[in-house]
C-alpha cells in the first residue's frame, strides 16, 4: 500500500475509535481527490456491488471511514458509497475527527427491474396494494430492515416492495414507455410542446400511445405507430380502463338484412336494415352473428352480412324498420323518407337552432361550448342516438349518406376546405354542419367562433361540400 494511504488509513481508523468511545459521530473523516480516469462509487466494498454513481479524474469526494485495507467509505455528490483506496489521493491534513450532532446516512436510489410492481403497505404479499410502478420507475429505499422487502417512496406513493424486483444500479434499466388512453378527441397531435406548434396528426377517444416524455408544462411526448409529437396531458390518462372503446362501425353489404333478438336464425325479427346501412358493431362473441344497434334498432344480424371497410358497399339505404323478407335478399332502391327520420331530424335541427350563439372551444362537446364535430355529437347524443366524435369519423362511421337533392332538416353537411387540412390529404373532412333547410346550415364556426347560421350553398362554404349523411 501507498505510505501515504496507510498513514490516512491509520488516521481515519483513529478518528473512527475515538468516535465510537466517545458517542460523537463523524461529519467527515477527510477529503480526497479522483485520481482514476472514473472511478465507480460503489452500494458496497466490494467491486461486484452495484454502481451508484461515476466520478471523474480530479472530482473530489468526502472520506467517511476507512472500511477495509482497500475500500473507503465515502459521500459523492450527497450519495454515500464505497470507492477503492488506491484511486484515492487523501489529504492528510483533513484525516481528523469533526464532532458534530449524529446524522442518518441519506436514503438510497434504486431502479424497478420489471412491472407492474405492486406496492404494499406492509412488507408482505399479504398486505394490501397500495400502488404500482413500471419498469424504469426510480424509488427512494427508505427501510432494508426486513429481508426480502424494501420500504420505498415515489412521489406521493409509499409502501414496500420486494427486493428481487429492485437494483441500486440506476443504469440496469432503460425505462420503458408508459402506456396512456385518449380520454377524448379528436385530440390534435403537434410538432412541439405548445398549441402554437403545427399539428401533425390527431387521435380519437380510446386511442391507446406510448408517453415517451412527461414533460412539467402540461405537455406529454408521445408516439403512436409511426407517429410522434406532443399532446395536452390533460386528455390523456395512464388507467387504460378509465375510457371505454366506441363501437366499431360496419357497412351492411347485402339486404333487406333481418335483425335477430338473439344470435341465431331461430330467434324472433325485431327489424331489417337495407344494404349501406352503417352500424355500430357491440358484440362479436357469438360465431357467425354480431351485436349491433343502429338508431333506436338493436340485435343480432348475421355476420356474413356486414364489412368493417365502410366504402365496400357504394348504395346506401337505412334501415327498413320490421318489414323486410330473408337476410341475403336485395334490395338495390333508395327508400323514401320516413315520417319517424323526418321527426328526428327536425328535432336535430330544432336543438341545434336553440344552441346558436354558444362559444366555439375546440375539443368541447358541450352543453356550454363546442368544436364543430362536437356540436353534432351532442345533438344526436340528447336525441339517444349514438355517432362517432370526429368530424372525418363521423363522415366515414355514422348514419348514411344522402345526395344534396335529398337534404333534410338535421342532415350532417359535410366540408374540406385544403386551407385547413393539416393532415395531407389523409382525412376526408375539415369541418361538418348540420343542415336546418331553406339553404341554411348551422355550425360552430371555427373563424367567428361560435355556433351560428350561414348559407350553405351561393356563399363561401358551397364549394367545398363533399357529402351528406343522414343519421336518422
Amino acid at each position: 500500500m501507498n505510505p501515504k494511504h496507510r498513514l490516512v488509513k491509520g488516521a481515519v481508523a483513529a478518528g473512527l475509535a475515538v468516535a465510537l468511545t466517545t458517542g460523537i459521530a463523524l461529519a467527515s473523516m477527510g477529503t480526497g481527490t479522483v485520481t482514476a480516469p472514473t472511478l465507480r462509487l460503489r452500494s458496497d466494498a466490494a467491486v461486484q456491488a452495484a454502481t451508484l454513481a461515476y466520478a471523474p479524474h480530479s472530482a473530489p469526494v468526502t472520506i467517511l471511514s476507512a472500511a477495509s485495507e482497500d475500500w473507503y467509505r465515502v459521500t459523492y455528490k450527497g450519495l454515500e458509497g464505497y470507492m477503492a483506496a488506491q484511486w484515492l489521493e487523501v489529504d492528510e491534513d483533513s484525516a481528523q475527527a469533526e464532532p458534530e450532532a449524529e446524522q442518518s446516512p441519506e436514503p438510497q436510489q434504486a431502479v424497478v427491474t420489471d412491472g407492474p410492481l405492486n406496492i404494499r403497505s406492509g412488507a408482505g404479499t399479504d398486505y394490501d396494494r397500495v400502488g404500482a410502478l413500471v419498469r424504469g420507475d426510480v424509488v427512494t429505499v427508505t427501510d432494508q430492515s426486513v429481508e426480502g422487502w424494501y420500504g420505498i417512496t415515489c412521489g406521493d406513493l409509499s409502501g414496500y416492495a420486494a427486493v428481487q424486483y429492485l437494483s441500486f444500479d440506476l443504469d440496469s434499466v432503460q425505462p420503458e414507455p408508459r402506456q396512456a388512453v385518449v380520454t377524448d378527441g379528436p385530440l390534435n397531435i403537434r410538432s412541439g410542446a405548445g398549441t402554437d406548434y403545427d399539428r401533425v396528426g390527431t387521435l380519437a377517444r380510446g386511442d391507446v400511445v406510448s408517453v415517451t416524455e412527461e414533460r412539467a408544462d402540461g405537455w406529454f411526448a408521445i408516439t403512436v405507430g409511426d407517429l410522434s409529437g406532443y399532446v395536452s396531458a390533460q386528455y390523456l390518462s395512464f388507467d387504460l380502463d378509465s375510457v371505454q372503446p366506441e363501437p366499431r362501425q360496419a357497412v351492411v353489404t347485402d339486404g333487406p338484412l333481418n335483425v335477430r333478438s338473439g344470435a341465431g336464425s331461430g330467434y324472433g325479427r325485431v327489424g331489417a336494415l337495407n344494404r349501406g346501412t352503417v352500424v355500430s358493431v357491440t358484440d362479436q362473441s357469438v360465431e357467425g352473428w354480431y351485436g349491433i344497434t343502429y338508431g333506436n334498432l338493436s340485435g343480432y344480424v348475421s355476420a356474413q352480412y356486414l364489412s368493417f371497410d365502410l366504402d365496400s358497399v357504394t348504395t346506401s339505404t337505412g334501415s327498413t324498420g320490421s318489414a323486410g323478407s330473408t337476410s341475403g335478399s336485395a334490395s338495390s332502391s333508395v327508400p323514401s323518407n320516413s315520417a319517424a327520420s323526418s321527426s328526428v331530424g327536425e328535432a336535430a335541427a330544432a336543438l341545434a337552432a336553440s344552441l346558436v350563439g354558444k362559444p366555439y372551444v375546440y375539443g368541447a362537446a358541450g352543453p356550454n361550448g363546442f368544436d364543430c364535430s362536437g356540436l353534432m355529437y351532442y345533438i344526436y347524443r340528447q336525441l339517444g342516438y349514438s355517432i362517432a366524435r370526429g368530424s372525418s369519423s363521423q363522415y366515414n362511421q355514422s348514419g348514411y349518406f344522402v345526395s344534396t337533392s335529398e337534404m333534410q332538416p338535421g342532415d350532417l353537411v359535410y366540408f374540406f376546405d385544403p386551407k385547413f387540412d393539416s393532415s395531407g390529404g389523409t382525412l376526408p373532412t375539415t369541418h361538418v354542419g348540420i343542415y336546418v333547410g331553406n339553404n341554411q346550415f348551422i355550425h360552430a364556426s371555427t373563424t367567428s367562433y361560435q355556433v351560428q347560421y350561414d348559407a350553405l350553398f351561393g356563399g363561401y362554404y358551397g364549394p367545398y361540400v363533399v357529402g351528406v349523411k343522414r343519421i336518422a
